[in-house]
């Protein structure tokens, strides 16, 4: 990015035009070659790309961008310590908080689309900062969600107290914790998100698997079995917990919309049918949340255990546990060891 004559022409990514070929020098004497932007300073370029309304994947969203921003050569050797690009990692979070903060949506898995309120913003030509992001209620409940905001370093003097502080009165390994604390639940609400896209059928085909990971099952051949459609009274899988098959866990799973909670009647039928299988586990999996009711009946239930599993919970199990995750990097912290200086 270059710092120009405002007077001078723009191109459609908000460069000037004495600017556009970042191998030449330019000739005006206020034109300033700048460091990669951070992650924030990316969003123009990426609303203004988005602006034809047209759907596009994460990747071609980047490659646009900076081909827009004429990004160097140097820019884009650059690369964090896990190895990634630096510039790919700065636009994916230009995008991704876009999104939580309604200027972009999001169509299918890494597919995006410009939304009314975005496309508004890029008619108003004022550049989007951090603090725009923050004007906005579903990115400030984000924000509050995932405990640490990313504050740019440049952040002004006006910045709320709340931000500040935060950055402030955290000490390193504080500020470690919570940057990891965001990553991750930014991963869990990837997980939920895709929880929410699978098929019905694909998501009953899934939890067995998930039970497995939280240690019910054995190595049995017919472990994770689920149940065929008809005369199932319910239920959608079983978990043996033994190698012989006394005990055993079944399962119940629900592949709802936001919005579409499980009621006491479904649970109720589900705990029927426990009843009548004489079993003593069962575990109900929804990708939307029980009502006050449905926790009740499984609560009260007296003979056997009936646990409630909700699509928050699930997915954040799914990360605990390693299932649809992989491990991106490893940060190996250390302290002083001052029993060894101690010995001298």
């Amino acid at each position: 990015m270059s710092l120009c004559d405002p007077t001078t022409p723009r191109t459609p990514f908000g460069s000037h035009l004495c600017c556009r070929d970042r191998q030449d020098r330019c000739s005006r004497r206020s034109c300033v070659t700048m460091v990669l932007p951070q992650w924030h300073g990316f969003i123009d370029s990426v609303l203004r790309v988005m602006s034809d309304g047209q759907v596009r994947r994460n990747a071609e969203i980047r490659a646009v961008v900076a081909d827009g921003m004429k990004l160097s050569d140097e820019d884009m050797a650059e690369v964090m310590s896990s190895g990634e690009a630096r510039w790919v990692n700065r636009i994916n979070w230009a995008v991704f908080d876009s999104m939580k903060a309604g200027l972009l949506v999001r169509e299918a898995r890494g597919q995006y689309r410009i939304s009314d309120e975005g496309r508004r913003c890029t008619f108003d030509a004022v550049p989007i900062t951090y603090r725009t992001l923050m004007e906005y209620e579903s990115y400030r409940e984000y924000q509050k969600k995932s405990r640490l905001p990313k504050v740019p370093p440049t952040v002004s003097a006006n910045a709320t107290e709340a931000q500040t502080s935060a950055v402030a009165e955290s000490d390193p390994s504080e500020a470690l914790e919570q940057s990891a604390a965001q990553l991750n639940q930014v991963v869990i609400d990837e997980i939920y998100r895709n929880l929410l896209e699978l098929a019905p059928e694909a998501f009953e085909r899934l939890i067995p698997f998930v039970i497995k990971a939280l240690g019910y099952g054995t190595d049995r051949e017919d472990n994770l079995r689920p149940t065929q459609r008809s005369g199932d009274k319910g239920i959608d899988g079983i978990v043996w917990q033994d190698a012989l098959g006394f005990d055993r866990v079944y399962l119940q799973a629900k592949r709802y919309s936001a919005g579409n909670n499980v009621g006491s009647p479904e649970v109720q039928a589900f705990s029927g049918a426990l009843g009548q299988f004489r079993a003593t586990k069962g575990i109900f999996i929804t990708t939307s949340t029980f009502t006050s009711g449905a926790r009740a009946v499984a609560r009260d239930t007296a003979h056997y255990t009936l646990i409630l599993i909700d699509g928050q919970r699930l997915a954040s199990l799914m990360f605990e546990y390693g299932v649809g995750v992989q491990v991106d990097r490893t940060v190996v912290v250390k302290k002083l060891d001052q029993d060894f200086f101690d010995g001298f």
